[in-house]
């Protein structure tokens, strides 16, 4: 086989039994992999209905096929399980080296079951397993776990994914941590490893990728290489990363603070803007694969975070932690950068947590008497700081906020519940969509994962000027010219796009975004805006037929990104999820910015078309019998008709 291994690596902790299951070629056609063969392993291997942090839930790990190839960016890592945070389908993704590695193992998957009587880490040496004792790692931090396992092994260059303090205390959005500056963060699949008493998972591997038809991969790797160097977005997301966007989002207004509670000033521009950046970066560094190289080595030469050196300072980071909880200095997000990847905390949730706490406190719903005596202002970078290692420990008030905001307000009651500015259990990040309506915004409510903000972006945004207000269907588009180069089918861009109006129909972009998002990450590579909107799947479909030598047309391709989407909402839909689930937090339609609120009649009229875009119902939310068969899930349509 062809760029897959066409093996999963399934172990037992509860058993001990270490197997492999041979993966048929059909599957891979229909899912690709990574993320989509990770969706179909856990709706099979999983009931929905269970304890996330029981021994009954599964941990997926999952690469696709272009990992450990020369393609652009292809170093990419889906990780699965139900989460323990929003009760839905949980996934999160990163990069570096340990997706890779794994495929130079052997194994395209890797499925963790059951929970080991005792803390253990798993190390898989090209192929061969071993589980390991982890009584002395339980309690350290993840970069002192990480040196002491390469330590132990011998081997500086091993691949090591771990979880903190976070992960073995179950924090409801403990991250795992991917190497010492990377993290499988969203959804809180860390508590999931540390309700298995699994530390780390160690990996070296020296096993061969090959290729189908390699001169016919080459030329395609060219030109994939090509398109993305040679986008306009190229250059200066080499410089700024995802920085470059702090000052993008600000110029249209959209960005909201304090638990977004109000605009942002020209406070928060001057201190957090991408030109600050330039003050403590050192140097580009980047994934395996990758051109872009757009993250930053960072030093702090002065101040009281002096001395720090470490990868850090992105755009999530400085929204969580400088929008949402109020600090004005980039010195101070890499030291919650360093603080977050140590504990092994996901640092949306954990700053949504705090601010969330912070306006309730600031509100008079909660006193001293509930934070350990501590007054919680914006912007204490000391407070916060502090609060982070509450929550990873599990300690007093922290307890409460290691659950997250929708059952901090459930346990707090008093009205707090109008302060959440979660969707389907997640944070967005900064960009509101009270002051912005576009496919980004909508994209929160149908996302799988929950309300975030990574896996329905558009190809095509116009970042120049917004829809007026109070227009719900469209958003402003962009130039023709540009349309014309972005790789989606004539008859989806005839839908989607009105070049008279100067508009994008977003039911019918949301639909198309969600499923190309599918298909990068079950590809194995990034989102970053230069390979976002200059690929798509004709290049895609070329890729894995050179590679594989299993046939793919560009229809071929997206319709395995549908088919993903498609089990992830049954899936949900199993876990409990109806249609009355997917909405906005309270606030975003009873709190105002700018004058502004959401309409909820007029969303739910945006999500009925959605729905009817892909042919699902709009009072279930599921998928017709008719869509199931057309994408061979028709046993899936019996088993929720039963």
């Amino acid at each position: 086989m062809h760029g897959y291994t066409g093996k999963t690596l399934i172990i037992d902790l509860s058993s001990g039994k270490v197997t492999e299951k041979e993966m048929g070629t059909q599957s891979y056609f229909e899912y690709i992999g990574g993320l989509g063969i990770n969706s179909k392993i856990l709706l099979a291997e999983v009931d929905p209905s269970v304890d996330p942090l029981g021994e009954q839930n599964v941990l997926i790990f999952g690469v696709g096929p272009l990992v450990g190839t020369l393609a652009c960016t292809a170093n990419r890592t889906d990780v699965t399980a139900k989460s323990p945070l929003t009760g839905l389908l949980g996934t999160t993704n990163s990069g570096y080296t340990w997706g890779p590695e794994l495929k130079f193992c052997g194994y395209d998957h890797l499925v963790v079951k059951g929970k080991s009587q005792s803390p253990v880490y798993v190390f898989i040496d090209n192929g061969e397993v071993t589980v390991l004792d982890a009584t002395h790692l339980w309690g350290r931090d993840s970069w002192d776990t990480i040196r002491t396992i390469k330590n132990e092994l011998r081997d500086k260059e091993i691949s090591v994914a771990c979880i903190g303090v976070g992960g073995e205390k179950l924090v409801k959005f403990a991250a795992i941590e991917n190497g010492f500056y990377g993290a499988w963060g969203r959804t809180g699949l860390g508590a999931v490893m540390g309700s298995k008493n699994l530390k780390a998972v160690a990996l070296r591997g020296r096993k061969d990728v090959t290729v189908s038809d390699p001169d016919g991969f080459l030329e395609s790797l060219h030109e994939m290489r090509e398109r993305i160097m040679s986008h306009p977005t190229y250059n200066p997301w080499r410089q700024f990363g995802s920085m470059l966007a702090v000052d993008i989002y600000y110029a249209l207004g959209v960005l909201t603070g304090y638990n977004q509670k109000e605009p942002l000033g020209e406070d928060f521009i001057e201190s957090m803007g991408r030109e600050n950046l330039l003050k403590y970066k050192k140097k580009s560094i980047g994934c395996t694969a990758c051109p872009i190289c757009c993250a930053h080595w960072v030093e702090i030469e002065e101040g009281p975070y002096k001395g720090l050196k470490l990868k850090g300072i992105e755009i999530t980071s400085t929204m969580d932690f400088g929008a949402r909880c109020g600090i004005r200095n980039l010195a101070a997000i890499a030291k919650a950068t360093e603080l977050f990847q140590k504990y092994g905390i996901d640092c949306s949730t954990a700053a949504g947590s705090i601010a969330l706490a912070t306006e309730l406190f600031q509100e008079g719903i909660i006193t001293g008497k509930d934070t350990d005596g501590l007054e919680l202002k914006w912007g204490d970078e000391p407070l916060i700081f502090e609060l982070l290692r509450k929550i990873a420990h599990r300690e007093g008030f922290g307890d409460l906020l290691a659950e997250g905001p929708v059952e901090m307000v459930r346990r707090i009651g008093k009205g707090s519940q109008e302060y959440l500015a979660q969707n389907r259990g997640l944070e967005t990040n900064s960009r509101d969509p009270r002051t912005r309506w576009d496919v980004w915004s909508f994209g929160f409510l149908i996302n799988a994962r929950g309300g975030d903000h990574l896996r329905v972006q558009s190809p095509a945004e116009n970042l120049r000027e917004s829809a007026p207000e109070g227009e719900y269907f469209y958003e402003l588009s962009p130039p023709e010219k540009v349309v014309a180069r972005i790789d989606i089918f004539h008859d989806w861009k005839q839908e989607i796009f009105d070049f008279e109006r100067n508009t994008v129909s977003i039911p019918h972009m949301a639909a198309w975004c969600q499923d190309l998002m599918n298909i990068v990450n079950s590809l194995g590579i990034c989102i970053r805006p230069p390979v976002l909107h200059s690929l798509g799947p004709t290049i895609y479909s070329r890729l894995l037929t050179t590679l594989t030598g299993i046939e793919f047309s560009p229809e071929d391709v997206r319709k395995a990104g549908e088919r993903i989407t498609n089990i992830q909402r049954v899936f949900n839909f199993k876990a409990g999820e109806k249609r009355e689930d997917m909405k906005y937090g309270p606030k975003f339609y009873n709190m105002p910015i700018k004058g502004r609120r959401l309409d909820k009649d007029k969303v739910d009229e945006v999500l009925d078309e959605y729905f009817r875009v892909r042919n699902w119902d709009p009072k279930t939310a599921l998928p017709t019998a008719e869509k199931l068969r057309e994408l061979n899930l028709g046993k899936l349509g019996s088993n929720l008709a039963s």
